[in-house]
């Protein structure tokens, strides 16, 4: 989808009425003709041909007004039509990707920060193909007057040549600001963030931040824009120069032209058209380089555009078939590696791991050591660098992605802090069941948020969030466990996944909940589904069915808590290490 083409199917109507500010500039070139002849007229004492003149300008003057609002006020129309489309279809794409990875990497993001900086060029391409048509429109009526004038005025216009010429250079300063530019501007938004949030910026107060980070958003914007300025002063500068050289050959082309004007060889109506097309023949060459300039960014925007719909095919995956009713035998991975974009270092390192169907399986091991990692590629959020990852014996690459995350269900570490109601923060955990009051409630049982719920004055239908009207503020523990009620919406999931889900909750309140979590699991025996437990805190998996421990990147040890704690090994070392933790506390 280009924007000729959106636009046309937005309104073909609109499209054609855009035309009629095309002929405006048609009509006004011929301006300094009619102008000629008035003066032409006014020294022949000719009441005639001076009133036709002055008539066909007025004429003129009220055609192009007429033909540029009506062609101007459809434009408009035309452009809101076709940036809104262009907008959705640009933020569709960045969510049709189903994995996080490009979340992750810096090429995918200075990319995607390039592109919405110019997203206005994609929005505004029908605006600027118009733009183009009505300047050229009157760059070649301006040179028909002009040769029909006197043929040295054909001087002038070839000396635009070189401003053509330099076209390549000014492209060439617009692409390097624009990729220079997209990081910085990304660590602008980030501070900007920082410092406008109320949580970085508690911190940013408390430590007495601001002034450091206020010079760094100074920093980071002059970083972001100096590339921009930079182009526009070399621009400027060779504009600047080139006009020397074209007003400099004007003054002797119109010195020339009044000699002879002055010795009868020329028309004075030849001279008056001369002195009113300069500066028309001036524009010329910068309406040239201006729709070579305009076509260039248009055209490194539409790439970036199709570069993102590429992505999006590419990384939504071949898979088509559907996972499984049940699990039979479970979930294996076999020689899973894992390295992110641009790393030279395995997050995870020859993965080779059982998830028995119908088993409570917890994942321990020290920060860095791939838990997270381990997660996201159970979820299809992240995709194998090496091995496979089977699902009762099928590759998980061959399932539908989306019909695999229909059958998970979870709560993280890094979860989302919906500020909604809260009867839709909890149901958005299944989305045929955001109303179910009955199901929310059940919900937050299971979660052990009945006192989240308790303590907010209108219930379910509690606005939550302080930055709304009526909403209310909610301590880390409340949304985390308002979290954790949301991932155990969907019944009979074939994936159950908690990833460090209760990092907010104290020793006492976290052991309970998983206590209920491995209940419930192996009351859904009947399914073969999969829980699998994350967290740092090694008390709390005593209950698991096995035990995954991993370092470094690699599952070092595996068994039941009974039998790893009965032999020398890392779980056994970090396990009693915490225990005397909390016995000195």
């Amino acid at each position: 989808m280009d924007g000729t083409d959106g636009g046309v199917r937005t309104s073909p109507g609109l499209v054609l009425a855009c035309f009629a500010e095309t002929a405006g500039r048609l009509v006004r070139s011929a301006v300094p003709w009619f102008l000629g002849l008035l003066v032409a007229g006014a020294i022949a004492v000719d009441r005639e041909q001076m009133l036709v003149a002055a008539a066909a300008l007025v004429a003129v003057a009220g055609l192009q007004s007429l033909l540029i609002m009506a062609g101007s006020n459809a434009r408009v129309g035309l452009m809101e039509r076709i940036g809104f489309e262009f907008d959705a279809k640009i933020a569709e794409l960045i969510g049709r990707v189903p994995t996080l990875e490009h979340l992750e990497s810096p090429e995918y993001l200075d990319q995607t920060q390039s592109l919405r900086d110019g997203q206005g060029t994609l929005g505004g391409a029908l605006n600027m193909l118009l733009n183009i048509v009505n300047n050229l429109a009157f760059a070649g009526g301006i040179l028909v007057v002009a040769v029909t004038a006197d043929w040295r005025l054909l001087i002038l216009a070839a000396l635009g040549f070189p401003r053509l010429l330099t076209g390549r250079w000014t492209t060439r300063w617009g692409r390097s600001a624009e990729e220079d530019s997209a990081a910085p501007a990304r660590l602008t938004q980030h501070l900007v963030d920082l410092v406008t949030s109320p949580y970085g910026g508690a911190e940013a107060r408390v430590f007495g931040q601001r002034v450091q980070l206020r010079q760094r958003v100074r920093d980071s914007a002059t970083a972001w824009r100096e590339p921009a300025v930079l182009s526009a002063w070399k621009n400027a500068l060779l504009g600047a120069g080139i006009a020397v050289v074209f007003f400099g050959a004007a003054i002797g082309v119109l010195g020339w032209m009044t000699y002879d004007v002055v010795h009868g060889a020329v028309p004075v109506s030849a001279l008056v058209v001369a002195v009113t097309a300069v500066r028309g023949l001036e524009n010329v060459s910068s309406i040239l380089t201006n729709a070579v300039q305009d076509t260039a960014r248009l055209l490194r925007n539409v790439s970036r555009f199709v570069w993102l719909q590429d992505y999006a095919v590419q990384a939504a995956g071949s898979g088509t078939a559907e996972p499984p009713g049940g699990l039979r035998s479970g979930i294996r991975l076999e020689g899973v590696r894992f390295r992110h974009a641009g790393s030279e270092t395995d997050a995870l390192a020859s993965v080779d791991l059982e998830l028995p169907a119908g088993a409570v399986v917890a994942l321990v091991g020290e920060n860095g050591a791939g838990k997270s990692t381990l997660v996201k590629l159970l979820t299809g959020l992240y995709r194998p660098t090496e091995g496979r990852i089977l699902v009762d014996g099928i590759d998980l690459a061959e399932l539908d992605a989306a019909a695999w995350r229909s059958r998970l269900s979870g709560a993280f570490q890094d979860f989302a802090d919906f500020e909604l109601i809260a009867r839709e923060a909890v149901g958005l955990g299944d989305l045929t069941a955001i109303d179910d009051t009955a199901r929310v409630h059940q919900a937050l049982r299971d979660g052990a948020a009945e006192d989240v719920l308790r303590a907010l004055p209108d219930g379910l239908s509690t606005q939550l969030g302080t930055t709304w009207d009526g909403g209310v503020d909610l301590s880390g523990g409340q949304r985390q466990r308002l979290a954790i009620a949301r991932g155990l919406m969907r019944h009979q999931p074939l994936l159950l996944v908690l990833d460090e889900p209760t990092s907010a909750l104290d020793p006492t309140t976290e052991h309970e909940l998983f206590e209920r979590y491995t209940q419930a699991a192996h009351q859904a025996r009947s399914t073969g589904a999969v829980t699998l437990l994350v967290t740092h805190r090694f008390s709390t998996v005593r209950a698991a069915d096995l035990i995954a421990v991993l370092h470094a990147g690699q599952v070092v040890e595996y068994g039941t808590h009974a039998a790893l704690l009965a032999k020398p090994g890392r779980y056994a070392d970090l396990y009693n290490l915490q225990a005397r933790a909390y016995d000195r506390g």
